[in-house]
């Protein structure tokens, strides 16, 4: 049970996280951590810092969806994904968290807090295509 609140978790982590990121991988209309810089008005040189750090995420996230096809059957896989997934979270929380100020953490903090299923800021959050 502790497990699927964890998958849980990370699972809504990593949508609001693309949902603030952009519309979705693979649109390619925006560039990933495009709605943070809006969002928080960040000068020129912060806004190419979250960039290089939401892209870094968003380069791990299809790498391990891509390393996961034909594994989702595989529950050890699936556990080792979920513990990637979170560390992919924390690593790109800490690399922000370098380049934003308390309050500008606390306002995403309290923007995806307020993300749930099928809601958020855009693009990119509702349920999505059933994968398996």
């Amino acid at each position: 049970m502790k497990l699927i609140k964890t998958a849980l978790a990370v699972a809504m982590f990593a949508a609001a996280g693309a949902a603030l990121a952009g519309p979705g991988m693979g649109h390619g209309h925006h560039q990933p951590g495009e709605r943070i810089i809006k969002v928080l008005n960040l000068d020129a040189t912060r806004a190419a810092q979250v960039t290089a750090i939401m892209t870094d995420a968003q380069t791990q996230r299809q790498a391990l969806h891509e390393s996961m096809k034909g594994k989702r059957g595989d529950p050890a896989a699936r556990e080792a994904a979920h513990t990637q997934m979170k560390a992919i979270g924390d690593s790109t929380k800490a690399k922000l968290a370098t380049v934003l100020t308390a309050d500008e953490l606390a306002k995403l903090k309290e923007l995806r807090k307020g993300m749930g299923p099928g809601h958020g800021m855009g693009h990119g959050m509702g349920p999505g295509p059933a994968r398996g």
